[in-house]
């Protein structure tokens, strides 16, 4: 993805193709710890879709009135993110919401609903 924030038509096939192999291999690892077949997660039929959303909030002179994502759960079975630079990812953590902190290339992996 290009360093201004927005996705080239290009890139986003192949980041999807890399991001759906590395959820498969989270799966697989998943399963093991478990104690479960090493395809479990794999061969269930509605885990094999795959949705991509790019969010892209440009710069408010008046951050305090911004707003994004509303808070939410994943319904999914796991979550990849790329977050950029500025953040603001939080996650429910023992009751309170907490900052993710950006690192630079760094991926990530929330489990949705459905591992929860």
């Amino acid at each position: 993805l290009c360093g201004c924030g927005l996705a080239s038509r290009e890139i986003v096939p192949e980041y999807s193709k890399c991001v759906a192999e590395l959820g498969e291999t989270i799966a697989k690892i998943l399963a093991e710890a478990l104690g479960l077949p090493l395809n479990y997660f794999i061969n269930m039929e509605w885990l094999k879709t795959q949705s991509i959303g790019m969010h892209y909030y440009p710069a408010c002179p008046q951050p305090e009135l911004t707003q994004g994502a509303t808070k939410h759960t994943d319904p999914y079975f796991l979550t990849i993110l790329l977050q950029d630079h500025i953040g603001g990812l939080q996650v429910l953590h023992g009751g309170n919401w907490v900052e993710v902190t950006p690192i630079h290339g760094a991926l990530i992996v929330n489990i949705g609903d459905f591992l929860q």
